[in-house]
């Protein structure tokens, strides 16, 4: 005999990711095609091949979408299409933030840590930054490559060059740039002999720190993004980018609200003072 019944399927949440739009190809900064946005190749093509008939054609399958000559011009029109769909193909798979069937050889090339549960988008994000950082570690390379990384997490970043100081024309510079001294050194800044530092940051022959090369990454948590998410891209694929592309000598972090008011462990003076 016929019967209805109910099944109810429950589950751990933890057993697996938190999925987000990147699981089913999407992503928050897709664009439409430049080339193919608005009129498919294919449909271009088409109306070229049927005007191309001559007006004996036109007249008698006019709008019409069946019989052979349709289908004769259709095919020849997806035909031409696919080549010129091909052109953009090579061109987006050139740069990796725009590769797709060229991805892997690209997450090769530069070497990029791939992780389970990693998305498409994922991957293209931590390629491109790795790829812009190629240029040199100047400000203006590693911010845009933490800022291509982050995303929507990103807010702004922050460096301590120190004192600025007259040049030797009564300039403090080029524009963008700071000139410093080694005698005008940020705060803190802590050296044995010359400005000796907390014994309880001596590592061994006295304490040796600056916040002259101290890298911050002032981040938000998107609204859209799991913590688990937010602190993997962080502590992991920030962590990556920046131990590569910065210097040996320059340290960095990442804080959230710097810009409303806050401190930053090892650059703030509430570091030192208040744990003193």
């Amino acid at each position: 005999m016929a019967s209805d019944v109910t099944v109810m399927l429950e589950g751990d949440p933890s057993w697996s990711r938190v999925r987000n739009i990147g699981h089913y190809g999407g992503a928050l900064d897709k664009a439409n095609s430049e080339t193919e946005g608005r009129v498919p190749y294919a449909w271009a093509f088409y109306r070229e091949l049927r005007a191309a008939r001559g007006s004996a054609y036109r007249t008698v399958y006019e709008g019409t979408t069946q019989g052979l000559v349709h289908a004769e011009n259709l095919a020849a029109a997806r035909s031409e299409a696919a080549r010129w769909r091909a052109s953009d193909k090579l061109a987006n798979n050139a740069l990796p933030l725009t590769s797709d069937e060229r991805l892997g050889s690209w997450v090769e090339t530069l070497g990029v840590e791939t992780y389970p549960g990693d998305t498409i988008h994922d991957l293209r994000l931590r390629c491109a930054a790795k790829y812009q950082a190629g240029l040199g570690p100047t400000a203006r390379v590693v911010d845009d490559a933490v800022q291509q990384l982050l995303g929507a997490a990103f807010v702004r970043t922050w460096r301590n060059a120190g004192t600025p100081v007259l040049d030797a024309f009564g300039f403090y510079g080029a524009e963008g740039t700071t000139i410093t001294d080694l005698a005008s050194p940020p705060t803190p800044t802590f050296w044995p002999t010359i400005n000796p530092g907390p014994a309880a940051f001596d590592l061994g022959g006295g304490t040796w720190l600056s916040s002259r090369s101290f890298y911050i990454v002032e981040v938000q948590q998107p609204d859209n993004m799991p913590l688990t998410t937010y602190l993997e891209l962080l502590n992991v694929h920030l962590f990556n980018l920046l131990d590569r592309i910065l210097p040996a000598w320059a340290s960095f972090g990442w804080a959230e609200g710097l810009s409303a008011g806050g401190f930053v462990l090892d650059l703030s003076d509430l570091d030192f003072d208040g744990m003193i």
